[in-house]
């Protein structure tokens, strides 16, 4: 029994069988969230580990391509470089982590480069406009334990297609609805909520703080009143907001017609019992922390606050019931890089960036601006890339180290959506050639001289660990530990120091962009990010386009399109889909830039209004008939 690592919400914990015919995994029936099963992303995982694309050795730069190499030719070539330039200025080392694994075990690179005054990078690829709203609403970033879905009178997806983010989500809703709870969807994209929700409010992209707001003057408008107001800061100047436009005005930026905001609006008065379930794609925009703040604030003055079965769901911090060890003695830290904008960052920084360590991330493939960054990232002198495929950040790198992956070793995990720890337990041996990321940090760090005092995996596992909390033994035994916590997020009032809410006052107009059409880089429901295999990933690149849009631009499905943004393009074939907002084009994301699907090369840097993170739907973009 383990808990899958991958970087999604539901932390799964999973029942392994080894068989003559390779690993079957199943859902755990016995855990209080999984519930028995599980998703695709997790059965095609084992066909990752066997993978003939798999890196299974070391590889070193050699003229324009690779050689293998041995792990003490590469660990020397790394550790030399990197005391080379931590010895003439300790900024000029950058390292970069990503959640391609969320196992507290990788951490130790945060320790090692922590411990040598590295710069790391701060915003966000993900979720940090979304975090910091919460946070500026409530004080700090919580919400109802997610079983508390299945109490609710009444259920809104908002920006939420958890068909593909979250399996054991939909099937909550699912039962929901069998039960009779009413379900809206708020989405530019209907399509994949068919079947999920009663009915589809369709909002035209990075809007929804509009139909928000404008959901909360149809109710002032009917005579209800801002409740409950004695629980908010500054319940005047949210009223001023609200009366600012008459609510056509709202509905009129955001798209919406009046019966669908009427009918939202509605559900939202019918019932205190009423889960909204927020997406991460509503603040991938300019204003995206605006847009959760206006969600937010409806939810609150529908009373739904603090209620069993209701609640507002986004997530809460993976750490929160977990240690991060720091060295007892850190170097003095250097001013991180903005993640988010790393492609202008990079070139920019001084002192310069000499010497690059990126782990869990394809990040030439993931972040804005796709084809600059990696253009800056060549330019670093020495690109340490943990990396067990060919992805486009490792085919960039001088050393590519091969990790142990899932199911390969042992870990623990924490969960952004769940009071629960998990174990990690080592299901198969790696191949001869891979080792773990704790390990070579560890050797890494023991070659430099480094304080680390970890003699072991288990003893950095141990540290993780709540004082609190099981002991690790304890912890395998069970599987998984249940954290105590609320169950209702602020019932007793918020986190702010006058334990009072905070309504946002101000709203920005969406801003339109120099192109015609907002660039939807949207999730796959079979794979996570870009961790597909090449043989998983279909060619050509689909591009999905409303009737209108299509015939407007004289294109029909099948045809050949160029789409094209302010920084890179890419080619695709036409598919109309009927319902989507004739206001955007949308694309499968994580696909790989050197097969020709790396959306990101046509996506710029585009930074959220708080949070500092990837706004990658506010890009733009036109469509030209033809292409390859």
């Amino acid at each position: 029994m383990t808990t899958c690592t991958l970087d999604c919400p539901d932390r799964c914990s999973i029942v392994c069988r080894v068989e003559a015919g390779g690993i079957r995994l199943r859902g755990n029936p016995d855990h209080p969230y999984t519930r028995g099963f599980t998703c695709a992303k997790i059965r095609r995982y084992p066909g990752r580990l066997a993978s003939p694309h798999r890196i299974r050795e070391p590889w070193i730069r050699s003229g324009e391509g690779f050689r293998p190499a041995s792990w003490e030719e590469a660990l020397d070539l790394v550790c030399g470089e990197l005391e080379r330039v931590r010895r003439d200025d300790p900024r000029g080392i950058l390292w970069v982590r990503g959640a391609g694994s969320m196992g507290v075990s990788k951490g130790a690179l945060d320790y090692l480069m922590t411990a040598l005054g590295a710069r790391g990078t701060r915003g966000a690829l993900c979720d940090g406009a979304g975090i910091a709203a919460v946070e500026a609403d409530a004080g700090r970033l919580d919400m109802n334990d997610p079983l508390q879905i299945d109490r609710a009178e009444a259920i809104v997806l908002w920006g939420k297609n958890p068909k593909a983010s979250s399996v054991h989500t939909a099937a909550q809703v699912n039962r929901a609805r069998s039960r009779g709870v009413p379900v809206v969807a708020v989405t530019p994209d209907p399509s994949p909520v068919q079947g999920l929700a009663d009915r589809v409010v369709r909002v035209r992209p990075g809007t929804d703080r509009f139909l928000a707001l404008g959901c909360c003057r149809l109710l002032l408008d009917s005579g209800a009143r801002l409740r409950p107001a004695d629980r908010a800061a500054n319940p005047e100047a949210f009223e001023a907001l609200v009366r600012s436009r008459t609510a056509e005005e709202w509905l009129g930026a955001c798209d919406v017609a009046r019966a669908d905001a009427e009918a939202l609006a509605a559900l939202y008065a019918r019932t205190r019992r009423t889960a909204t379930i927020v997406g991460w794609g509503v603040q991938r925009h300019p204003y995206g922390a605006e847009n959760v703040r206006a969600i937010h604030a409806l939810a609150f003055v529908a009373g739904t606050l603090g209620v069993e079965g209701g609640g507002v769901y986004f997530n809460i911090p993976s750490s929160r019931h977990l240690n991060r060890p720091r060295p007892s003695t850190p170097a003095a830290p250097s001013p991180p890089l903005l993640l988010p904008a790393l492609a202008r960052e990079l070139p920019r920084a001084r002192p310069p960036v000499r010497f690059a360590w990126v782990a869990g991330s394809n990040l030439l493939n993931q972040a804005p601006d796709a084809k600059a960054l990696a253009e800056a990232f060549l330019r670093v002198e020495t690109r340490v890339v943990v990396d067990a495929f060919w992805t486009e950040t490792a085919r960039h790198a001088t050393v590519v180290l091969p990790p142990a992956l899932w199911l390969e070793e042992e870990d623990l995990v924490g969960s952004y959506w769940a009071n629960v720890v998990g174990a990690v337990r080592q299901v198969v041996d790696p191949p001869e050639g891979c080792r773990g990321d704790f390990e070579i940090v560890a050797e890494v760090a023991r070659r430099l001289g480094v304080e680390f005092p970890f003699p072991d995996r288990d003893a950095w596992l141990s540290a993780c660990l709540p004082v609190q909390g099981p002991d690790l033994e304890a912890l395998r035994r069970r599987g998984w530990a249940v954290v105590p916590w609320p169950e209702v997020a602020w019932s007793e009032g918020f986190a702010h120091p006058d334990g009072r809410f905070r309504f946002l006052e101000a709203v920005h107009d969406e801003p339109s962009g120099p192109l015609p059409f907002r660039f939807l880089t949207l999730i796959r429901p079979a794979a996570l990010h870009s961790q597909m295999l090449p043989e998983e990933q279909p060619r050509p690149l689909e591009v999905r386009l409303a009737p209108a849009t299509a015939e407007g631009l004289g294109l029909a499905a099948g045809d050949p399109v160029r789409i094209a943004g302010t920084v890179g393009e890419l080619e695709a074939v036409v598919r109309i889909d009927p319902l989507l907002h004739p206001g955007c084009v949308a694309v499968p994301r994580g696909g790989w830039v050197s097969l020709g699907l790396g959306v990101n090369e046509a996506v710029p840097v585009l930074v959220t209004d708080l949070g500092e993170t990837a706004a990658y739907y506010g890009a733009t973009v036109r469509l030209e008939p033809g292409g390859g």
